[in-house]
């Protein structure tokens, strides 16, 4: 039987692998960005850069981390899969290409036999019309295999809860939180399988920005899990290093990293809507934030050396 520490030491190895995959992507971003002279607006653009290989395989060997990874609670595993599974819509479901190509994109459609407007010529027409086609090739794609793939994990995941039973007996599927869980992740599932398969063209043109959005929640819904959870293990011994609210000396390193998550992306977003700052530095930030989560969480589960 495999022991403690084996098990122990493949999560460490899971939770460093999500830092360094996210170091990685960061690395492919700016280097791209120096190769270029300039930032792109966001991070996701980097999709249609030479940066693309790095952004999807960063994003899927995140969302699949994120997914294999047990959460300590019954909730933070919740949305850890959530946040896998939107990890995966935001690698394989590009961001728009820009306003400029937007344009010529609506130029074109309105065109029909009319004049061409001067941002869509009739030689972009059909070049503009290809770069669409691909896009929603692209995306029809791996989206069907990644709804067959993650139907095969939703089976899975119930055929091994009704398998598998705690010390107590008690099988996982038994409990409220795993179907909880089950109803959350089926629902993204057959939500991202309707709008591909009854409404494509607004799938390809939303799901990006509603998958980065859900992404963003679970994410911070893990951080308050963990806070919660400390504060759990605490009160046998006095206020907790985990409350959410309170004073800040009260206030543990899970607390203070999930306020630092809201508020950054409050306070970031509304500079990014009225035009301030680039929605690029508020997803580098947020990913920086949710990287040192990652660290703290890992070094919180080490083992104990032995005297």
């Amino acid at each position: 039987m495999v022991d403690r520490d084996t098990w122990v030491k493949t999560d460490s190895y899971v939770r460093t692998a999500m830092v360094a995959l996210l170091i990685g992507l960061s690395v492919a971003v700016f280097y791209q960005s120096g190769k270029q002279g300039f930032l792109l607006d966001s991070v996701s653009a980097y999709y249609y850069t030479p940066a693309q290989g790095m952004f999807v395989g960063s994003l899927i060997g995140l969302a699949a981390c994120m997914i294999a990874l047990k959460g300590i609670t019954e909730y933070e595993d919740i949305f850890l899969n959530l946040g896998g599974m939107f990890a995966a819509i935001v690698a394989v479901v590009p961001t728009s290409r820009g306003q400029d190509f937007d344009a010529a994109v609506r130029a074109c459609q309105e065109a029909g036999g009319a004049p061409f407007t001067q941002r869509a010529s009739a030689a972009d027409c059909p070049s503009v019309a290809a770069l669409v086609e691909a896009t929603r090739a692209n995306v029809e794609n791996n989206m069907v295999a990644l709804l067959v793939v993650g139907g095969f994990g939703l089976l899975a995941t119930v055929l091994l809860a009704f398998r598998d039973r705690s010390a107590e007996g008690v099988r996982r599927a038994d409990t409220r939180a795993f179907w909880v869980g089950m109803v959350a992740t089926v629902a993204v599932w057959a939500g991202a399988l309707v709008g591909l398969s009854a409404f494509e063209r607004w799938f390809v043109d939303h799901a990006h920005f509603i998958a980065a959005a859900g992404l963003f929640l679970a994410i911070v819904a893990v951080g308050i899990a963990n806070a919660v959870r400390k504060r759990d293990e605490e009160q046998g011994g006095g206020p907790g290093g985990g409350v959410l609210v309170g004073p800040p000396r009260q206030m543990g390193r899970y607390a203070w990293l999930v306020w630092l998550m809201v508020a950054t992306g409050a306070v970031m977003g509304v500079l990014v809507l009225v035009d301030v700052i680039a929605l690029f530095w508020l997803e580098i930030v947020v990913a920086a934030l949710f990287a040192v989560f990652w660290t703290v969480q890992a070094v919180e589960q080490l083992p104990a050396r032995a005297n």
